[in-house]
């Protein structure tokens, strides 16, 4: 930095400045005139004191520019920054000037041939100044910058690119707007060539003034010419070469400012479809369960604040799995898709309409009462009872259940609040379908299914402490109580507090919820490992009987989990039995079989369980292969005193005999029972008077065998 403050020129007082200066010293190498050069120096003298704002030549544009009411020295933006000057280049372009015009008429007095050349030389770059920007005092700036150790220059473009391999443009001087992405170096510089070559033709022609000789004069015009024609050539090399970049760059301006364009519509329309997905369901276009439950708060917060009164429905639609599964999941996408239509319909234009997932759908009744709202569902659910779907030939009948809550000012959360819509929706359900069950605080039936709801969160917890517990019950030979090798596994829960709870408290739950194939699974694991452990520990082959729920007979990851723990545990397939419900068994035939047939050809075991309470037992029982048939303990607790129940008994006893299927009998708890099985021939027994269900624990010794 300067040691002294020295205001920067404009672009415009530059050239003018130049322009001035150059013309002057010309004029005087013309005439051969050295108060011209007098005048030179003054003019530079008392713009070094001054500064270029307050020197002749500037007051002089600005008179000019006065008169004529308009600027002279305008310079296109393209160009400015070749007439750029800080502070630095200024002075020492300023300081060169005062130098090199007291050398020229120092020298005047003596050699005044040096003082023509030393004129001309200035007059040259002055005007080549003008006109190309390229100045003096780049050499003395470069030097000038080179001798610091820092760079504490304040340039304007200090943040542009730098090219490393040039000195002018490493110290700071890039006085063209191309030099930002030049990677010449500085002897390679078109502007420092063409000063070069335009010194060059200058000083040649001032050689005019002194060759007497024609053969010199004829000589010099000669290089003049080859050297004009050789700038030409670097120009148009130059000019060519520039207006190619210039086109080129323009093309990828545009390319750049499409692609921009583009880019910002593709950035604007995936936006607009990420909020698509997420307020809306991608099938039926309806409001998303997410957008719904936000809504829902607002309605909540509205009944709370506004004492406003809203209801909610939770639908189910009856028959969906039938189309799914006979037609494929395009056909379930288009039966949705229509069904949206129909609640949409049905619904005003404030109320919220929205797919919840699945066939679940909800709607958001705003401002009406329970009784409207009941009217308003009756009419939805008459619209989905007309309504057919038809799809390639196929007309399937749809129905559906409502779950209805108000929503008032004393209204629970957003939580409970599902959690009694979906519990009212099923008991709907329940109760027979294409019906509305509206969720009441004492209703029984919302909290029978509200309580099931919550074992859920308990069973998971159960399966992660590892909280259940196996406990066995004996099934012995009728013939022969005392012979204890093949037990019943069942399953309990132990709380924290070390209560046993039975399977009934929370079996339903998980039936109804889809827990059972991970139940089942646990089961099934834990009795292997005691299996083994038994093994080991009293060297007595056992044989298990387990349950094996109806969820569990399709689940082909459940079929391969027991394949698995066949080959980990080594247990034998024959000691196995597999209990399944006559229910379950003929509500999922097909699942059923290939379950059966399946473990049964690797030597496992089968057992009907509850045989008897279906209606149509003895016709799906020919088609079955099994192994064992335990009848319903509601035929054997009383068969000592009731004839009908002796009697079928006896008729399941009979009929499994010719079929070559063993029988066992449960609820077994009385001596009176035992001997009237033993009268009917029946194979086993199984029940209190056998023994209690006890931890399997206890077979681990052989005591408990």
């Amino acid at each position: 930095m300067l040691w002294f403050s020295y205001q920067s020129p404009t672009s415009g007082e530059v050239k003018f400045n130049r322009l001035v200066l150059g013309f002057i010293i010309i004029l005087g190498v013309f005439f051969q005139n050295i108060n011209y050069f007098y005048f030179y120096f003054a003019i530079n003298l008392i713009t070094f004191i001054t500064t270029v704002h307050f020197s002749p030549t500037s007051w002089l544009l600005h008179l000019i520019e006065l008169i004529l009411k308009r600027p002279i020295c305008t310079i296109s933006p393209a160009y400015k920054r070749s007439y750029f000057m800080n502070r630095e280049s200024e002075w020492f372009e300023l300081f060169a000037r005062l130098f090199v015009s007291s050398l020229a008429i120092g020298l005047f007095f003596y050699y005044p041939l040096a003082t023509w050349l030393i004129g001309t030389f200035m007059g040259v770059f002055m005007m080549i100044s003008t006109f190309f920007g390229f100045c003096l005092s780049a050499l003395g700036y470069i030097g000038f910058r080179s001798l610091q150790k820092s760079s504490s220059s304040s340039s304007d473009l200090q943040d542009l690119t730098t090219n490393k391999n040039c000195i002018l443009a490493r110290n700071g001087f890039k006085p063209y707007a191309r030099c930002d992405y030049c990677t010449l170096t500085a002897p390679q510089c078109t502007g420092m060539q063409f000063n070069g070559f335009v010194f060059a033709i200058g000083f040649l022609a001032a050689l005019f003034m002194f060759l007497s000789d024609p053969l010199w004069r004829d000589l010099n015009i000669i290089v003049i010419s080859a050297l004009l024609f050789w700038l030409t050539h670097k120009v148009t090399i130059n000019t060519d070469h520039l207006a190619r970049a210039d086109f080129e760059n323009r093309e990828l301006n545009s390319q750049l400012i499409n692609y921009n364009e583009s880019l910002e519509a593709e950035v604007s329309r995936r936006t607009y479809d990420l909020e698509k997905m997420v307020k809306l369901d991608s099938i039926t276009g309806l409001v998303n369960r997410y957008e719904f439950e936000q809504r829902l708060k607002a309605v909540i917060e509205s009944a709370k604040n506004e004492e406003a009164t809203h209801v909610m429905c939770y639908i189910d639609l009856d028959q969906f799995k039938i189309v799914n599964d006979k037609c494929g999941h395009i056909a379930g996408d288009e039966l949705l898709r229509q069904i949206a239509l129909v609640l949409k319909r049905s619904a005003r234009e404030t109320d919220v309409v929205a797919r919840l997932g699945g066939d679940e759908f909800g709607i958001i009744y705003i401002d009406s009462t329970l009784e409207d709202a009941q009217l308003q569902g009756q009419r939805l659910l008459n619209a989905i009872g007309e309504y057919r779907f038809n799809y390639q030939g196929n007309t399937f009948r749809i129905g559906a259940s409502i779950g209805m809550v108000g929503i008032i000012k004393e209204c629970c959360t957003l939580t409970n609040l599902l959690s009694q819509a979906d519990a009212a929706c099923y008991a709907a359900k329940d109760g027979g379908r294409n019906r509305i069950h509206v969720a009441h605080p004492e209703d029984t039936t919302i909290q029978e299914r509200r309580n099931q709801m919550q074992w859920i969160g308990r069973l998971e917890e159960a399966l992660i402490t590892n909280s259940f517990v196996l406990y066995v019950q004996p099934i012995v030979p009728v013939l022969d109580p005392l012979q204890r090798r093949h037990y019943e596994v069942l399953v309990r829960l132990r709380e924290e507090s070390g209560e046993i709870i039975p399977p009934m408290a929370f079996i339903p739950a998980a039936e109804r919820y889809g827990f059972m194939p991970k139940l089942d699974r646990w089961v099934i694991e834990n009795t292997f490992k005691s299996f083994t452990k038994i093994w080991h520990e009293v060297n007595e082959e056992t044989y298990f009987s387990i349950n094996v729920s109806g969820a569990s007979l399709g689940d082909a990851r459940t079929k391969d989990f027991i394949r698995g723990l066949f080959g980990n545990y080594g247990v034998p397939y024959h000691t196995i039995t597999f209990e399944i419900t006559e229910t379950e068994a003929v509500g999922n035939m097909t699942n059923a079989l290939e379950f059966i047939n399946e473990f049964r050809a690797l030597g496992c075991r089968f057992a009907l369980d509850d045989f008897g309470c279906g209606l149509s037992s003895f016709s799906y029982l020919q088609n079955m292969p099994i192994d064992y048939l335990k009848i319903d303990g509601s035929f054997v607790h009383d068969i000592h005193l009731n004839p009908i129940n002796r009697a079928m008994v006896d008729a399941i006893n009979q009929i499994g005999h010719v079929m070559g299927i063993a029988t066992i009998c449960e609820y077994v708890e009385t001596a009176a029972v035992l001997h009237v099985l033993n009268e009917l021939n029946v194979d086993f027994a199984q029940g209190y008077h056998i023994d209690r269900p006890f931890p399997i624990e206890i077979l681990f010794t052989p005591q408990g065998l």
